[in-house]
């Protein structure tokens, strides 16, 4: 019984084997049953047959009786062999049981004495006596009352057999019906309503419903495929909800990085204005507060590679701080502060070279900060101390910046109006000579025509230098600077000046850039005033790491004897071209006009 507890296809099978078996069984009852009734009818027909023959003797004797011959007395011998021969006939032996207790064996065994100790004497009698008195009728017409028992024996016999059969497959009809009936129960309750509940448990969690659970509860296979599913669910469930719980946290990771992020980008813009320190740095503290566990948080600033402070920043003061600027800003000022104890995590804030104070941040001992959080803040701290170092060396390099600008400006001095005051000195003390020597007028004035030359050239060296050092760009650089001088002498010459500029991947230092310019301006400052041009090109390039700036024309060039028109500003771009260890050549073209070549080598290359 536990094996079919555990098997609908044992069960099925059992059910069909039973099917089988009552059809088997009612088969071989009706088989049985048909062989034992086989001969019944013959049987009974034959038993009959003993009644009109019983008839017939009694018939024959009485005419034997009335005309007793030999004819009819030899009727009457054949119909009592005939009698004889069919009381005894195999046919009865057959149909009748052979068992000794059975009314039809009895009755047949009482019928074959009577006949053979009462009839068959009764009728020898007659028929040696043939007058006498006829005793044999009362006899024969008992004996064929007794004949008529033993055929409705032989009636009730095979009717037994009948009702037997009819029993047998009744039986087998009805057991085969209840076992159908107790089969489609079984599938109903065990396979078609344990399937459909399969089907809409698994209709329900394809629909993402994991709850859904099968109730069948069995040992069959439908049990075990039911409690499989409701493992694989729980299973599913499980996972799903293990699934979910890692999405919310990865979730909560990414929000917490998107805050970082966001946090370090504010961070950056923060540190970049141009503000007081206080304003760029508590609203960084005040939202690392509220991404973090870290609070208060408090900032020491400190001079640059000195351990003495200045500033000191906090997001929970109850005063306004020292050395606050802003009275209308409240941002670090609180009603009371957080008496709770704190654990404190101190950063330097220092970059590779100097030291500008320290960061410390305060946390709770139940609340400490994870890696990524002490990352977050390291970071913070990182981009603070660059932040000030870039402004440190933005501050250096202006104050560089200053002393170089002030040292080419004494050295254009020193170049140019300097010596060009010497000169005027010189040719002073030379007309005090002269005129303590009493020398002839003409002497003394031609030392006051140079006196009234060097004064105009050192004028305009004074003049060009004021427009060297006035003159506005819209962004540094050598490019922009000649550009502005190109326009100016455009509208001085009054035909536009060829300009071309190749060196924008050679950078130069300020001084070069200073010299560049004032030998550009020089040449075309003497294009204006000697040249008679028509047309001026401007080109600077640089060949083999050299840099070579040349200023042409196609005026009246330079005159053939050795003496040079504007000799003061020649002599200065010589020394501009020596201070660049380069070289300056000035020389007729073969066109006609004047070249003005700078060639040196850059300090960058």
């Amino acid at each position: 019984m536990h094996f079919f507890r555990q098997s609908i296809i044992a069960r099925l099978g059992a059910a069909m084997l039973a099917i089988s078996l009552m059809a088997v069984v009612s088969m071989i009852g009706s088989v049985i049953v048909a062989e034992s009734t086989q001969g019944d009818a013959a049987g009974i027909n034959l038993a009959g047959s003993l009644r009109m023959l019983s008839y017939r003797i009694i018939a024959e004797t009485g005419q034997y009786t009335n005309n007793p011959n030999e004819s009819n007395q030899a009727k009457i011998k054949a119909t009592i062999n005939e009698f004889d021969k069919r009381i005894n006939s195999p046919i009865l032996e057959t149909v009748i049981p052979q068992d000794g207790d059975h009314d039809l064996y009895l009755h047949h065994d009482n019928l074959l004495k009577e006949w053979y100790e009462e009839i068959t004497p009764a009728l020898e009698k007659a028929l040696a006596e043939p007058l006498a008195p006829p005793s044999y009728i009362g006899q024969i017409e008992a004996f064929v009352s007794r004949i008529d028992q033993m055929v409705h024996l032989l009636e009730r016999s095979t009717e037994s057999k009948i009702k037997l059969l009819s029993l047998v497959q009744g039986i087998s009809l009805f057991m085969t019906v209840l076992i159908i009936f107790i089969a489609m129960l079984d599938i109903k309750n065990n396979v078609v309503l344990p399937l459909q509940q399969l089907v809409q448990m698994s209709k329900r969690a394809g629909r993402g419903d994991l709850k859904a659970r099968v109730e069948y509860e069995s040992q069959d296979e439908l049990g075990v495929l039911g409690d499989t599913f409701n493992q694989m669910a729980e299973e599913l469930s499980k996972t799903y909800s293990d699934l979910e719980q890692r999405v919310e946290r990865k979730t909560a990771l990414l929000q917490q990085s998107n805050e970082a992020l966001q946090l370090l980008y504010e961070t950056t813009r923060s540190f970049n204005r141009k503000e007081d320190i206080c304003r760029r740095l508590m609203p960084v503290m005040q939202q690392l507060e509220t991404v973090s566990p870290f609070g208060p948080i408090e900032v020491t600033l400190c001079e640059p590679n000195n351990k003495r402070s200045y500033r000191q920043l906090t997001t929970q003061s109850l005063e306004r701080p020292d050395g606050c600027r802003d009275f209308s800003c409240n941002n670090c000022i609180v009603s009371e502060v957080d008496p709770r104890s704190h654990k404190t995590l101190s950063l330097p804030i220092q970059t590779r070279e100097t030291y500008f104070g320290e960061f410390n941040a305060q946390f709770l001992p139940h609340s400490p900060p994870n890696s990524s959080e002490i990352k977050l803040i390291e970071t913070i701290v990182e981009n603070l101390a660059t932040a000030m170092s870039l402004e440190l060396k933005a501050e250096q390099e202006q104050q560089m910046s200053l002393i170089e600008e002030r040292a080419v400006i004494a050295r254009e001095l020193h170049d140019s109006l300097a010596q060009s005051l010497s000169y005027l000195k010189m040719q002073v003390s030379r007309l005090q000579i002269l005129r303590r020597k009493s020398v002839p007028e003409e002497q003394i004035n031609d030392v006051i025509e140079e006196l009234k030359e060097g004064l105009n050239n050192a004028y305009r060296q004074l003049r060009e230098l004021l427009t060297t050092f006035r003159l506005k760009l819209d962004e540094p650089g050598l490019e922009p600077a000649l550009e502005s001088t190109i326009n100016e002498f455009t509208e001085r010459l009054g035909f536009p000046v060829d300009y071309h500029y190749g060196i924008r991947h050679l950078p130069l230092t300020p001084n070069e850039e200073i010299h560049v310019l004032q030998v550009v301006r020089e040449a075309l400052a003497n294009v204006v005033k000697h040249a008679k041009a028509s047309h001026v090109g401007v080109s600077v390039t640089a060949t083999h790491e050299q840099v070579s700036v040349a200023i042409r024309d196609n005026g009246v060039g330079l005159p053939h004897n050795n003496e040079t028109t504007n000799h003061y500003g020649l002599v200065i771009m010589q020394d501009r071209a020596a201070t660049l260890n380069g070289k300056l050549t000035v020389k007729n073209t073969d066109g006609g006009g004047v070249e003005v070549l700078l060639l040196f080598k850059s300090k960058h290359v």
